[in-house]
């Protein structure tokens, strides 16, 4: 198996991810790789480009939210380019969100409150509560977010601390509950699959389709069961243009070559119509969000 792209070069080749400036997936980026030039996309579809197009070495994009579940458009881009975009990497990030807005304002004279779907759904009942007749707007990202409220004095946003400084903004309240916490897990991808060290902590990822019958998940879930395997994630997507067909995204602890998960999915392979691995790779220690 090839090297990880990785570990090639500590600074050779841009990260993509899911912009602008002050997103969590970019401060996650930060942190893992200080060195390397980042390279802000719009959407996670751009960043799956950016990588398969070679414009970026690797990218970082959000899978799942403790609070707001599974990211669908990721899973569905997994699917949709299993056998050229690998999982290299899953980090994750506590996350903070503050209140963002010009210095001095008041709760009184905010009119907007802008942020993602994710955080306007986790903070609900907060805003409702603290900040009664505002209007929630969905943006595309947390820092887009903070664009948009720098814009007006009676506007704020859901955003991440470190936003404030880039979009000259000031932390105007803390929303989350002190015990609350909220956890964003990302994956790194990249054009190469990478190689799992035998000490590291690991994960597999499959994507399987399987026989329209009456059964055919829980047969296909037996040969993990019996082997010992745990199921971390598993996920149903339709398939486009296909009615009532759909395909499942796993996630199983160990990489493809243990022995136990190799027993599993061959197993598996014998039950499914088609199964296919999008990598096996490290899953990190978490980061935690800065104050």
């Amino acid at each position: 198996m090839p090297s990880s792209p990785i570990a090639k070069s500590a600074t050779s080749g841009k990260v993509a991810y899911l912009g602008p400036e002050g997103t969590f997936s970019h401060l996650v980026a930060l942190r893992r790789f200080p060195k390397r030039a980042g390279l802000p996309v719009a959407t996670i579809t751009e960043v799956f480009h950016a990588v398969s197009s070679g414009k970026a070495l690797l990218g970082v994009v959000p899978i799942e939210n403790s609070s707001g579940g599974t990211i669908t458009e990721t899973v569905d881009l997994i699917i949709e380019q299993v056998g050229r975009i690998f999982i290299a990497e899953e980090l994750a990030l506590d996350v903070r969100l503050a209140l963002l807005g010009r210095a001095g304002t008041a709760f009184g004279k905010l009119k907007s409150v802008y942020s993602h779907v994710m955080p306007l759904r986790h903070h609900r009942d907060w805003i409702l509560e603290n900040l009664p007749g505002v209007t929630m707007v969905e943006s595309s990202s947390t820092a887009e977010a903070a664009k948009r409220a720098a814009l007006s004095g009676a506007s704020a946003a859901l955003a991440a601390p470190g936003a404030a400084e880039l979009y000259g903004l000031s932390i105007l309240k803390f929303p989350v509950r002190p015990e609350a916490v909220n956890v964003t897990h990302f994956f790194v991808i990249s054009a190469m699959p990478s190689e799992v060290p035998e000490e590291k902590r690991s994960k597999t990822a499959i994507v399987a389709a399987l026989p329209q019958t009456s059964g055919s998940l829980h047969r296909f879930l037996g040969p993990f069961a019996r082997a010992g395997v745990n199921l971390c994630r598993i996920v149903s997507r339709p398939v486009p243009g296909q009615p009532e067909t759909y395909v499942f995204y796993l996630e199983v602890e160990g990489a493809a070559g243990d022995a136990k998960v190799k027993k599993a999915l061959a197993g598996a392979r014998r039950l499914s119509v088609r199964l296919e691995l999008p990598g096996s790779y490290v899953t990190r220690p978490r980061y935690r969000s800065a104050r």
